[in-house]
């Protein structure tokens, strides 16, 4: 028994695991084909069963409703001046450049591209400019937009591009490969299939199983139709209550007395047609007089006037401003720029103008995907290795001149502070930018606002000529072409420390040289520039008697001559310093990008043409090359002011206290490309950490330089975040405020916290702790 129990137990685990097998890899036999499979269908499929139908059009996005609002869109005044101001703000210029694989701007396929550009959209005059005008108004108008690419017979050229009406073009799905086909319909009814590597379509805000899009401003449709019918009924309101009209009373006893006496004894029907008679032929001669017209009458008839009150039940004002608000919501518009004056604070204000051009950016989004994708057709033809880049000018969202102002003005406290005796210059930096004085000030009125303003990121402005002679590529020449190294960032832990500070040591030199030209051009300026007003001297005077211990604020009177005869290219001269800024970070993020993925053991290449990469290089060299500029102007305006408000005013006394301005110095310039290469090289490495995808999160180290680390970045040291979130790190007024890393201005953080800022952040690998 014994034997036989162990063979039957050997045969029962036997035949249970063959079992068990089997039975296992049936279940997950069949179940393969449903992991190949799609289990959902969209809506419109499980309707007809049809994998070849035409995708139905809402019916919000049939022809006749786009004909509606293409036609409210150019006579209602208010959907006018919205697609008005919609074309201004949305096509206020762009840029077309080409790259390479290997993210290097291809100059010649740039140039050949730009040429292009110029001659598309012949229909509309020639010009991408026409062409995107085009599109902007069908997305406005449509929700979506249609591109094609017309080539040579010869398939190696572009002969023009093409803006498509959306409303002709539909979707469907190809029978047998279930693929999304893009078709028209002809003349004899068949759909034509459009060839997708050609015909390009983008649609804004789809719905589920809904390609095409849907129309910003559809809602339109119901309050203008409304506000057309109010219109109407008003109008017949101010008709009947309006105005005066006749009150005819027809005086039957004296039509009766009057009455001939052979109708009278014809019987009661010849009587009856005489009255009607008299009264047809009365209303016809009321009927046919005219506005000047005199008449007479019997005295059977008595005229008089009645109404002229104007009296209603409801307050028409009140239901035409709540039409209004309704048509500035359906146009997706701020109120001024409809002319509607409703309150709002200027924070409201300012944000809800963010929003606005947030709208903006999304539309052109669309725009620029689809041309891009067009020129990227237009390379491949002609056989060029390389990804067309369009970028449109970014609108101003904030007003970076108020902050710089602000930042003016606790600096000069500072400044008094320290002409007073009751603190020295270390101390005032420290408040200000969160370590000691790099240098003794050279002035003593505005070195620290210059300083503090410039820690806020950024150099300076050139000349037109400077930037006319001095190409990219010189530029990049330029910087290798110096061997020294700066100090202080050559101090940094961290292996790209010493590559990274010859970069700070050549770029201390080019924003000095700058600086200089810039300074020099101020000069020349004021030289051919008109006497100052006599109206700022006779105000000079008479604040000295009654301001003796302090220096007011400069005039109005002053400052506008200023800004008309010396600063009156203040935005252009901010283009070229973006363009400044732009070649030293890119040059610091490439190199810094490139070592942290070697230092990560990755045999990968740096993409320096990411996205996200470039989005926050454009916006950080913009924000630096504003606040840069802002404050030029200012030290500008308060230098001169203090040479007119000590006496003695004279041309060459203003221009040697110009020249000796701290904001033109060596010692501004080292500050700006300290904090802009330092903080360009984390970005670098953070962009670097992303592409990795091996980092999960950072841990915030402080340099702990001696008596100089600024207690709110002591306070972060140790913090730890995950990757893709910022730290909360404090400014010098004890605010919390977000870095994604040190040196990090995306979330717009104070001077306190960025100015030559050396803290660095430890990287948090896959599988280690969050600790």
């Amino acid at each position: 028994m014994g034997w036989f129990n162990n063979m039957f137990n050997r045969t029962k685990k036997r035949l249970d695991y063959d079992v068990e097998k089997i039975v296992h890899a049936s279940i997950r036999q069949s179940m393969l084909p449903k992991y190949r499979q799609r289990e959902t269908q969209e809506r419109w499929k499980q309707q007809f069963y049809l994998y070849d139908g035409i995708i139905s059009r809402g019916e919000f996005r049939s022809k006749n409703i786009i004909d509606n609002l293409k036609l409210i869109r150019d006579i209602n005044p208010d959907a006018a001046m919205s697609v008005w101001n919609f074309l201004r703000l949305s096509n206020s210029g762009h840029e077309l450049e080409v790259y390479t694989p290997n993210g290097t701007l291809n100059k010649a396929a740039t140039d050949d591209l730009n040429k292009l550009a110029a001659r598309v959209g012949k229909l509309y005059g020639g010009g991408t400019d026409q062409l995107i005008n085009v599109l902007l108004l069908t997305a406005f108008t449509q929700g979506a937009i249609c591109l094609e690419v017309e080539l040579n017979d010869a398939l190696n050229d572009v002969v023009d591009f093409h803006a498509v009406d959306p409303s002709t073009v539909d979707f469907r799905t190809d029978k047998e490969t279930g693929e999304l086909q893009l078709v028209q319909k002809q003349s004899d009814g068949q759909y034509k299939i459009l060839n997708q590597e050609q015909v390009f379509y983008f649609g804004y805000d789809s719905d589920i199983s809904d390609p095409y899009g849907r129309s910003p401003i559809l809602p339109v449709l119901q309050i203008v139709f409304f506000q057309i019918q109010v219109l109407k009924d008003l109008q017949k309101v101010v008709h009947h209550q309006g105005h005066k009209r006749f009150d005819i009373k027809v005086v039957e006893a004296a039509i009766i007395e009057n009455m001939p006496d052979e109708i009278k004894h014809q019987g009661p029907d010849v009587v009856r047609d005489y009255v009607s008679s008299y009264i047809s032929d009365v209303q016809a001669q009321m009927s046919e007089l005219e506005p000047d017209d005199d008449f007479f009458h019997t005295d059977s008839i008595e005229i008089d006037l009645a109404g002229g009150a104007m009296q209603s039940s409801i307050d028409v004002t009140r239901v035409m401003d709540v039409i209004n608000q309704q048509i500035v919501t359906a146009l997706k518009q701020l109120p001024i720029l409809l002319g509607r004056n409703e309150g709002t604070t200027e924070t409201h204000g300012s944000i809800q103008w963010q929003i606005y051009v947030k709208g903006i950016e999304s539309i052109q989004r669309g725009i620029k995907r689809i041309l891009e994708r067009a020129y990227n057709v237009a390379l491949q033809v002609k056989g060029v290795q390389g990804s067309a880049k369009l970028t449109f000018d970014e609108i101003q969202t904030s007003d970076r001149q108020k902050e710089a102002t602000a930042e003016k003005t606790e600096t000069e406290t500072k400044i008094m502070q320290i002409n007073q005796g009751w603190i020295d210059n270390d101390e005032a930096a420290n408040y200000m930018v969160g370590h000691d004085a790099v240098s003794e000030p050279i002035k003593n009125t505005i070195p620290a606002m210059s300083e503090s303003n410039n820690g806020e990121t950024e150099d300076d402005e050139t000349t037109n000529d400077r930037f006319a002679k001095v190409t990219p590529l010189k530029k990049k020449y330029l910087i290798r072409a110096n061997d020294d190294e700066d100090e202080y960032v050559a101090g940094i832990k961290e292996d790209w420390a010493s590559d990274v500070a010859k970069i700070t040591s050549n770029a201390t030199q080019s924003f000095f040289d700058l600086l200089q030209d810039q300074v020099k051009e101020y000069i020349d300026r004021l030289k051919k520039a008109p006497n100052i007003p006599a109206r700022v001297y006779v105000d000079v005077k008479s604040f000295r008697q009654f301001m003796r211990d302090e220096t007011p604020e400069p005039t109005p009177q002053f400052i506008h001559w200023v800004r008309k005869n010396l600063l009156s290219d203040s935005e252009k001269q901010t283009e070229f310093i973006k363009e400044e800024l732009q070649i030293w970070i890119k040059e610091t993020v490439e190199l810094t990008g490139s070592m942290s993925l070697i230092e990560l053991g990755l045999d990968v290449e740096f993409n320096s043409q990411d996205q996200k990469l470039l989005r926050y290089l454009q916006e950080r060299s913009l924000r630096s090359a504003q606040l840069i500029q802002g404050v030029s102007d200012e030290s500008v305006i308060m230098n001169l002011w203090d040479v007119v408000y000590e006496g003695h005013y004279s041309i060459e006394k203003a221009a040697e206290s110009l020249m000796d301005e701290f904001a033109f110095s060596k010692n501004r310039s080292r500050v700006i490309a300290r904090t802009e290469i330092i903080s360009a090289g984390r970005t670098g490495q953070y962009f670097a950490d992303d592409q990795s995808g091996m980092v999960i999160g950072k841990k915030w180290m402080a340099a702990m330089q001696e008596g100089r680390t600024r207690p709110g970045h002591l306070k972060a040291s140790g913090q730890v975040v995950k990757f893709d979130e910022p730290f909360k790190v404090e400014n010098k007024n004890g605010e919390i405020e977000l870095l994604l890393y040190p040196g990090d201005t995306s979330y717009s953080p104070s001077p306190s916290n960025t100015i030559q800022c050396r803290c660095w952040y430890k990287r948090i690998l896959e599988g280690e702790k969050l600790e």
